[in-house]
This record gives C-alpha cells, sequence and structure tokens, in this order.
C-alpha cells in the first residue's frame, strides 16, 4: 500500500469513526427519550394526577414537548449521518455498505414513526378527543386526555395498549436494529479501510 493509499484509507477510517461516535449519541437520546415517555405514561396512569396545575407538572409538560420536539429532529440527523455513512463507504469501496444501507432504511422508517400525526391529523386545536392514527410520541394533550382511560370494549383496550406501550418498544426495537446494523456496517468498513500494520519483529535475547 502506497503512501497515498495509506493517507485515503486513513481519512475514511476518520471520517467513519465520527460518524460511529455521533450515530452512537443520537441513538442513546433517542432511546432515552423513548424510555422516558414509556415511564410518564405508567406515572400518570397509577401514581400521579395529571391534570391539574402544579410547578412539577409543568416542567413534565415541558420535557414532554422537548422529547416531541427532538423526536422529529434527531431521527432526521440519524438519518443524514447514516446517508453519509454509506456515501463514504461507496467512495471508498469499502466493505459494510449493505448493513448501513439496511440501517438508513429503518432509521427512515422509524423518522415516520416517531413523528406525532395525531397533533395535525384532523386536529388543527390539539384539543379533539376522535381517533387518529398516531405517532410513536405522545403530546401533553394527549397524555392528559387518555392516560387514565378504562376501555370497556376488548378490542378499544388493544388499541389503548398498543398505542402507548405496544407503539413505543416497536420504536425501541427498530431504533436498536438501525445501532445493530450501523455499528456492524461501520465496523466493517473501518477494518477495511484501516492500512495493515506491520508485523513487529522480534529479536532473540542477547547472550550474557
Amino acid at each position: 500500500m502506497d503512501d497515498s493509499n495509506s493517507a485515503n484509507s486513513a481519512d475514511y477510517a476518520g471520517a467513519l469513526i465520527i460518524a460511529r461516535k455521533t450515530s452512537g449519541v443520537l441513538v442513546l437520546i433517542i432511546l432515552l427519550m423513548l424510555v422516558f415517555q414509556l415511564g410518564l405514561f405508567f406515572v400518570a396512569r397509577y401514581k400521579m394526577e395529571i391534570d391539574s396545575s402544579s410547578v412539577d407538572l409543568d416542567f413534565l409538560k415541558y420535557l414532554v414537548g422537548v422529547t416531541d420536539f427532538l423526536g422529529v429532529a434527531l431521527p432526521i440527523v440519524l438519518a443524514i449521518i447514516l446517508l453519509l455513512s454509506v456515501l463514504i463507504v461507496l467512495l471508498g469501496r469499502l466493505l459494510g455498505v449493505s448493513r448501513l444501507v439496511s440501517a438508513f432504511v429503518a432509521c427512515a422508517i422509524l423518522i415516520v414513526l416517531l413523528f406525532p400525526w395525531q397533533a395535525f391529523l384532523m386536529n388543527q386545536t390539539f384539543s379533539s378527543d376522535q381517533f387518529r392514527i398516531p405517532g410513536v410520541l405522545y403530546t401533553w394533550s394527549e397524555l392528559v386526555l387518555r392516560a387514565r382511560l378504562h376501555p370497556d370494549q376488548p378490542m378499544l383496550e388493544l388499541l389503548y395498549w398498543a398505542r402507548f406501550v405496544g407503539w413505543p418498544v416497536a420504536a425501541i426495537a427498530l431504533l436498536l436494529k438501525v445501532q445493530h446494523s450501523s455499528g456492524k456496517g461501520l465496523g466493517a468498513a473501518l477494518r477495511d479501510a484501516s492500512p495493515l500494520e506491520a508485523t513487529p519483529i522480534v529479536l532473540p535475547p542477547a547472550n550474557p
């Protein structure tokens, strides 16, 4: 491997390391957001009244708004990072492109799932109690309206638990798939981009 190829490989490896660290941080933040919303639902349903006014509830309301915003923005940033990784791998003709493409597709699906569609479909005032196709993330108004509901029909109860528990768990599983596929792909690309290290020469011990 000549000096030019070694420099190119080192440059590709550096870019992929940055992409791997950035995507790992983004996945962790999104995972914490999903766990927070899942935990807050159980707290609101079984432990705490959330239809009153207090400083603590105002803070939780603010946090829910933050998770909704970041839940829309961060997966898009993650998808961009994965797309850049795919382009780097293709440009460098490195291994791992299939895994990275799989991670990018899963991330694109995750973007669609996380978007809070229920806040926009059939509800311009954010206060309608009609059923809408929901995203994984709920808004504060939806949590207040629905957290303590007890559906009286099996199908409605199934939809209720699927919305607040099943949907977030499915998103977490998809997010972990993104992390696993991207990690495998970036790992293979980094191994392919790293120049071979010279085998050290072991000298025999000197005779006394």
